[in-house]
C-alpha cells in the first residue's frame, strides 16, 4: 500500500521510469549502475520539486462561521514523508550503493 500527499507519488514514479529506461541503455554486465542512476536522478527530481512544491508560505482563509483564520500549506509527501527529504534519502541510498559496488 503506497500512501502518498499531493504530489508525492512522482518521487517514485520518476524512480520507476528513469530506472526502467536506463536498463535499456546500458550493458546488462553493469546493470546495477541503472538503480545507482537512477535513484542519484530521482533524488535530485524530489529534493528540487519538492523545495519548489512545499514552499513554507500558505493562503490564508477565514473560515465563515467561526471567524477564525486558517493558514492553508501544501504538503506533498510520500510515505509521510516531504517530497524533499526523498531527495536525500534517494541520494544517500546511490552512494551506499555505488560505494558497496567498489568494495
Amino acid at each position: 500500500m503506497i500512501v502518498w500527499s499531493g504530489r508525492g507519488f512522482l518521487s517514485l514514479i520518476i524512480l520507476v521510469i528513469v530506472y526502467v529506461v536506463l536498463l535499456n541503455f546500458i550493458p546488462k554486465e553493469q546493470g546495477d549502475y541503472a538503480l545507482v542512476i537512477g535513484l542519484f536522478i530521482a533524488g535530485i527530481f524530489s529534493w528540487i520539486m519538492g523545495k519548489k512544491w512545499n514552499k513554507p508560505e500558505g493562503r490564508t482563509v477565514i473560515d465563515k462561521s467561526t471567524g477564525q483564520e486558517i493558514i492553508l500549506k501544501p504538503n506533498h509527501s510520500l510515505f509521510w514523508i516531504k517530497m524533499e527529504y526523498w531527495g536525500i534519502i534517494f541520494s544517500a541510498i546511490s552512494i551506499v550503493l555505488l560505494i558497496k559496488q567498489f568494495i
